[in-house]
């Protein structure tokens, strides 16, 4: 029983590990630049001026434009793979004999590739999705860190006069 379990789970492991292969790099040939990006503004946020910061919350936003766009083909993409999906478990189900219940895990079993295909292109988008959130997070970060700069300006300009 063990062995069982345990080849099962390597075989989950190998499959697993394709399949996100798959989707990293499909997700990161788009996000490559944008990460890029976002781990420069992590690694030295305080040592920017205030025109840096304003220059990278245009480029951020650039950004997230575009990676909506995306995000949204990606969505219409897995919406897609679904009908694909239902299409062929339909026409499995219909040309197998037997039970009701032999003819849907017939169907299930011919259609595994179609089930996968929706669910890499399922997560993909999901992926986007976090990605977009990232960006407007980041983009409300230095906004944050702008208006709080320009505050204690004032504050030391009033200390001042």
């Amino acid at each position: 029983m063990n062995s069982k379990v345990s080849e099962a789970l390597k075989e989950i492991d190998m499959t697993y590990d394709s399949l996100i292969e798959l989707a990293d790099n499909i997700y990161q040939d788009v996000t490559g630049d944008i990460d890029n990006l976002v781990s420069s503004i992590r690694d030295g946020v305080e040592g920017l001026s205030n025109d840096s910061i304003r220059t990278l919350m245009l480029r951020l936003s650039i950004s997230s434009y575009r990676l909506s766009e995306i995000k949204e083909k990606s969505a219409f993409k897995a919406s897609l793979g679904q009908a694909i999906r239902e299409e062929a478990y339909a026409h499995n189900f219909s040309a197998t004999e037997g039970t009701v219940a032999n003819r849907e895990k017939t169907a299930t079993i011919q259609t595994s590739a179609e089930i996968l295909a929706e669910e890499i292109h399922s997560l993909i988008s999901s992926l986007f999705k976090t990605k977009l959130d990232e960006i407007h997070r980041l983009v409300q970060v230095l906004q944050t860190t702008l208006t709080t700069r320009v505050q204690e300006a004032k504050l030391i300009q009033n200390d001042i006069a």
